[in-house]
């Protein structure tokens, strides 16, 4: 795979982490859901699909289930938490998330990499939860 082909540093074109960030516009959040054991990211990328607005974007990267939400600031803890038990219900298994705000100085890779550290972090506190990273 090259650069080019990854999703966090391909250029911003249909379908990408990039292009969703562009027209969420300076509401978007970043957030990745990981579930512990065997991956079981397509059926969870689906029911996420599901529980989303049409606005939102949900893609992979790995494992991980990336979703840009267009939400205002004083809804986007409950529908992350909301977003994470419906992981939790089609997986069966603990989930974790990891969430952060993005904003025009920092690019899809760093905002990716930033919902990673709060994905790290929920999950070193047992899991069940979404940690968002400033």
């Amino acid at each position: 795979m090259t650069l080019l082909e990854h999703p966090v540093t391909a250029p911003p074109s249909a379908g990408s982490l990039a292009a969703a960030l562009l027209v969420a516009g300076p509401l978007a959040s970043v957030l990745v859901v990981a579930v512990e054991g065997p991956a079981q990211t397509a059926a969870v990328r689906s029911a996420l699909r599901r529980e989303s607005r049409t606005e939102d974007w949900v893609g992979t990267d790995g494992d991980d289930v990336v979703v840009v939400l267009a939400v205002l600031p004083a809804d986007l803890d409950a529908v992350a938490d909301r977003l994470l038990s419906v992981a939790e219900r089609v997986s069966g298994r603990p989930a974790a998330g990891g969430l952060t705000a993005a904003s025009a100085e920092r690019s899809p890779g760093d905002l990716l990499d930033r919902a990673r550290v709060g994905l790290r972090v929920a999950w070193a506190c047992g899991g069940g939860r979404v940690v968002r990273h400033p």
